[in-house]
């Protein structure tokens, strides 16, 4: 199929031909378990169950409609460090509040009446 072609067809035909390969390499790998279940290969063949199954979830998500997104090889390492980033934060705040509470640190009820005194010197005193 030429550059040409691709562009005609549009989205349709990806989502069809990724369904048939998902849904054939699940049939490979069941065939493969069966094999190694007669051979007396029970930890390949729960590898191979394995590999099948990964392979029917992929259908599900292109049998729900869900778009998947087909971006560069640049952008897909941006967008996974992006989410590694996210990760890490959340990680680092919940190590943090960890460490708050085995401290017994506690946030301020009202952050606005902890504020140190702005008025200058006291007047110790005096009338104002």
């Amino acid at each position: 199929m030429g550059a040409s072609d691709n562009t005609m067809s549009g989205k349709t035909w990806i989502g069809k031909s990724r369904h048939t390969f998902c849904i054939n390499t699940a049939r490979h790998f069941e065939a493969q378990q069966r094999k190694a279940l007669e051979n007396g290969n029970s930890e390949a063949a729960e590898q191979y169950r394995l590999w099948g199954l990964r392979f029917l979830h992929e259908t599900e998500a292109i049998i729900s409609g869900k778009p998947k997104r087909i971006v560069s090889d640049a952008e897909a390492v941006r967008l996974r460090a992006a989410e590694d980033e996210a990760k890490q934060a959340a990680a680092d705040a919940e190590h943090l509040a960890a460490l708050k509470k085995k401290l017994g640190i506690t946030p301020r009820a009202n952050g606005s009446a902890y504020r140190p005194f702005r008025g200058g010197l006291p007047t110790l005193g005096k009338d104002r």
